[in-house]
């Protein structure tokens, strides 16, 4: 009898309870609050719990979660914050969260992306589906090596969205794209080592998938691009296939200064190697044969090495004569 009673009993209480429980007004915790950066400031917290708002407004509190995730504060923690900043306890009772608001990302928005990637291109873009992850709001970014694969049938386009300064967020697409554009070809075999000259080139339209390297399409920037390797007539001029001139190649003939105290002395050389502006090279001296360095000021000019000029001119450079 007595165990059926406490059983009772027992059963009763808990049935108060749940009732009160029904009755009494539950905690609610705020939503979560957006940081303003990469970090969780004070004035962050502050916004969120005004008892706080006597923290340093560029206290650095924590790093922000990523997108996607909540960073939680307890009231344990928030209270020792305070006391740590010399304010009174804050009434908190529930937790405080921070995270990224997220919302899903527009066609729109992706199709734009993707037309400033293939600015000059004249692209025309399908989009055939995409990643269901919601995004935090950003900068959406489509980059060239971000296409993996070149086909006229549907690839997947690898992006992010750039927020928090500098945080990128993941996401794809799958598209089907087609270009039209100017693509320049070989008019006759190119060597290696042949600098581009007018009438080298033809240009013909091209309509098709991108292609994975770039095709030279600027007849105006040719001239005088130095050929990499050999190309059969008809083969398209892709940009890895060139390189520009440099300031001052191997064998070049250059005009070489050289200040000697007050005096500045003038003289050719010859270059036994080549570089760009501001590099430093090997010249030789044609009249003595003697080899100096010397920094490339521009294109065809170089100037002798500071205490390099006396071992270079000698006792003629001194009187003013040339090299």
């Amino acid at each position: 009898m007595r165990r059926l009673f406490s059983v009772s009993s027992t059963l009763r209480l808990a049935i108060l309870w749940s009732a009160a429980a029904a009755v009494l007004p539950a905690a609610v915790p705020p939503p979560c609050f957006a940081p303003s950066g990469e970090w969780i400031s004070g004035a962050d917290l502050a916004a969120a719990v005004p008892a706080l708002s006597g923290l340093p407004a560029d206290l650095k509190v924590g790093y922000a979660p990523a997108a996607g995730l909540t960073r939680i504060f307890h009231p344990d923690e928030l209270r020792r914050l305070a006391r740590a900043h010399g304010l009174a306890d804050p009434a908190v009772t529930v937790n405080v969260c921070a995270s990224w608001p997220v919302a899903p990302l527009s066609p729109e928005k992706i199709r734009e992306a993707m037309e400033k990637s293939l600015a000059g291109h004249s692209p025309e873009i399908e989009l055939v589906t995409q990643s269901k992850a919601e995004v935090p709001a950003g900068e959406v970014v489509f980059p060239l090596f971000g296409l993996t694969g070149y086909s006229e049938n549907p690839v997947i386009w690898k992006g992010y969205v750039l927020y928090a300064g500098t945080r990128h967020f993941d996401t794809w697409a799958s598209v089907r794209i087609h270009v039209r554009e100017i693509h320049l070809k070989a008019q006759g075999a190119i060597h290696v080592g042949e600098r581009l000259s007018a009438g080298r080139w033809i240009a013909e339209p091209y309509a098709g998938a991108p292609v994975r390297e770039r095709v030279l399409s600027d007849s105006s920037k040719l001239e005088g691009l130095i050929a990499r390797r050999d190309l059969a007539a008809g083969a398209p001029l892709l940009a890895v296939f060139f390189e520009a001139p440099k300031a001052v190649e191997r064998g070049d003939t250059v005009t070489v200064i050289a200040d000697v105290g007050s005096a500045q002395i003038e003289a050719q050389g010859e270059a036994l190697g080549a570089g760009e502006c501001g590099e430093v090279i090997l010249i030789r001296n044609p009249r003595s044969n003697r080899t100096f360095r010397a920094r490339i000021a521009s294109a065809g000019r170089v100037d002798v090495l500071p205490g390099t000029s006396a071992g270079l001119v000698g006792t003629d450079a001194a009187k003013g004569n040339p090299l």
